[in-house]
């Protein structure tokens, strides 16, 4: 089993303009917190490859997004905000006659605060999977002797054989839970290759209690998995 550069100029003239007096004496201070994220393109990012005679994982969703919410120490059930449809794409290229069965599963880590306090969050992510569909992923790039994998949209289509690709229809990941949870599988050897894909949807965050969340950022991730047995 195979398992920014920011430059600021500050003439010396503004800095005339804004010293202090000899005798100034502060008498209030505050603080404004400032921050900036560099996003990921898109709402899927590409398997690192190599695609050509392989079995790999092509596309997988580059993020997942609930944004800026009001702390309570309640349960509280959260909608991803990232734009556009989300999959997971598998190619099989292996060049066998009959090739193995596979699986992707999914699990996602524990949920904890970006500060030093690591407060943990006990919560879940759950989301519904599509019917499987077949998926193109296009010619071999000459140059560099790999597919160039073609974009999930308008390279999607029905399968001819889908009586043994298997996808779980709805889906929960609890965070910290070290068990895997399977997503999509091809359930036997046979000849059937080629990619393909299931859409995520409805994609939530639950967090079951609260409690020490205020004023704190939190991160996870999903780790997904391709195995070549099933």
């Amino acid at each position: 089993m195979k398992k920014i550069l920011f430059t600021t100029l500050l003439a010396s003239s503004a800095l005339l303009i804004f010293a202090k007096p000899a005798n100034a004496e502060e008498v209030g201070n505050e603080q404004t917190d400032l921050g900036i994220r560099f996003d990921t393109d898109g709402p899927n990012k590409p398997g690192q490859g190599p695609f050509k005679d392989n079995l790999a994982l092509v596309w997988t969703p580059s993020k997942f997004d609930f944004g800026r919410q009001a702390a309570t120490a309640n349960i509280a059930t959260y909608s991803n905000t990232v734009a556009g449809d989300q999959y997971i794409v598998v190619n099989d290229d292996r060049q066998e006659a009959e090739t193995s069965g596979w699986k992707v599963t999914a699990k996602l880590s524990k949920l904890v605060s970006s500060d030093s306090s690591a407060t943990e969050l006990p919560s879940k992510l759950t989301f519904t999977l599509g019917d499987a569909q077949s998926y193109g992923i296009g010619e071999v790039d000459p140059d560099t002797n790999d597919f160039l994998p073609n974009p999930i949209e308008g390279n999607l289509g029905k399968l001819a054989d889908s009586n043994n690709i298997t996808v779980s229809k709805s889906v929960t990941l609890e965070a910290g839970n070290t068990t895997s949870t399977n997503i999509i599988a091809k359930t036997k050897a046979d000849a059937v290759k080629g990619g393909f894909a299931t859409k995520l949807s409805d994609t939530k965050l639950t967090v079951t209690k609260g409690t020490g969340a205020a004023g704190k950022a939190f991160n996870a991730s999903v780790n997904w998995s391709l195995d070549n047995t099933y």
